[in-house]
């Protein structure tokens, strides 16, 4: 009986080590989720700490400081922001990860949305102290 229930024990001890596993795409789609919540939140710093010091866009030259104060203007624009965020493709490799993404913003001075514009992203990631930031990033408007 005895070692009955120590099989158990090591079982279900091995189970939820099974479990609680890491999910690299799952914790990768909870980083853009923060993100979406904290542009909703007007959270400038909720938003940067999934951003990469080093970010870049390959197509100008735009950093994290410049992603900073492009969202000091959309927040100071727009006292009502909505995003919908959808995650088209991930791909990971290793501890770097590609994901499509597109991105649609509303912004509003009142209740109704006021202006609103929609994006495709093409996002690469790495796993920096254990959390996904996205490093570079290029966007075109999307329809």
């Amino acid at each position: 009986m005895r070692r009955r229930t120590l099989l158990l024990a090591c079982t279900a001890s091995a189970l939820l080590t099974a479990c609680s596993r890491s999910d690299p795409e799952k914790e990768l789609r909870s980083a853009v989720d923060k993100m979406q919540a904290a542009i909703e939140a007007k959270d400038a710093s909720g938003f940067l700490e999934h951003v990469a010091e080093d970010f870049t866009r390959e197509s100008g030259s735009f950093d994290k400081k410049e992603a900073r104060r492009m969202l000091a203007g959309v927040f100071l624009t727009n006292q009502s922001i909505k995003v919908v965020t959808t995650v088209r493709d991930i791909k990971i490799e290793g501890q770097r990860a590609t994901a499509q993404i597109t991105v649609l913003a509303t912004g509003s001075s009142g209740l109704l949305p006021e202006r609103g514009q929609s994006w495709a992203f093409t996002t690469n990631w790495r796993r920096e102290s254990g959390r996904w930031r996205v490093f570079n990033a290029e966007w075109k408007e999307a329809l």
